[in-house]
């Protein structure tokens, strides 16, 4: 009698056992995006599809910026065309591109299961994103003299990281100053002194971010260093570098030319 009874309690252990593991079932497996002043790209992975069923994954970004919160929301919908799927979306911040300083946060959920994970922004559970400048752009030569206009401390301090390189101060004179028929000076003159400009408070600008983008793209793609590397203007790889080289000369010229030189800017000691 016992035994039966124990193989009785056995079943009806591994069955509530069984009933207890978690169905994998469309799930998400990865939610990525990297966020700007300009807006977002977000990538998210799903898993344990069904092909032929349409799936809906809702997400949302929390601006916490200057002490007001705004969520920003979104959807992505699709049909399974595999057992997994990566879905990505790039969008604007609603209203233009954000002026005041925000941290970042955000969930994905895929509304079928209710599966839901933290978005990891620019590598991270939060993103800070430096969005508060008023000041008018400078050019190359405002920035060149660096007596009467030294760089921001925080640049004086820590140098940049432009194509995943570190520069410091000395260095972005240097590429400031660095002449020749060489595609790679070009765009590392307009380049530095557009991020100079932003670190020194500088407005933002979506065009000039987005070829600040581009450029600093390029230059890792490419294993391409500001102080050393040339390439000639006529090439292919020469010619897409002007391309953002030509944008941020407009933007360090008084924004497209609609403010004054180097006005409202914050400058070092």
């Amino acid at each position: 009698m016992r035994k039966k009874l124990s193989a009785v309690f056995g079943i009806i252990f591994a069955m509530l056992a069984f009933t207890a593991l978690p169905a994998m079932a469309n799930v998400l497996t990865a939610a990525t995006a990297t966020a700007d002043c300009s807006g977002y790209t977000l990538t998210v992975n799903a898993s344990h599809l069904t092909v032929g069923i349409q799936y809906t994954i809702d997400y949302s970004f929390t601006l916490s910026c200057g002490g007001t919160v705004k969520t920003v929301p979104g959807t992505i919908t699709f049909t399974a065309a595999g057992a997994t799927a990566t879905k990505t979306v790039t969008v604007n911040w609603p209203g233009g591109a954000l002026n005041a300083n925000c941290t970042v946060t955000g969930t994905a959920t895929l509304t079928n299961s209710g599966s839901t994970l933290p978005i990891v922004i620019n590598g991270a559970s939060s993103a800070s994103l430096t969005c508060g400048g008023t000041g008018c752009p400078a050019t190359i030569g405002f920035w060149k003299n660096t007596a009467k206009h030294p760089f921001p401390d925080s640049v004086q301090q820590n140098g940049l990281t432009i194509g995943g390189v570190t520069y410091s101060a000395s260095d972005l004179l240097f590429i400031l100053n660095r002449n020749g028929g060489n595609a790679v000076a070009i765009l590392g003159k307009q380049l530095v002194g557009a991020l100079l400009n932003l670190a020194a408070g500088g407005k933002h600008n979506t065009t000039a971010d987005g070829a600040i983008q581009t450029a600093e793209a390029l230059l890792q793609a490419n294993n391409l260093n500001l102080k050393t590397s040339f390439v000639a203007p006529a090439t292919s790889l020469g010619q897409a570098l002007l391309v953002p080289a030509g944008i941020l000369n407009n933007y360090n010229n008084g924004d497209f030319h609609t403010c004054s030189d180097g006005s409202g800017l914050t400058l070092g000691n």
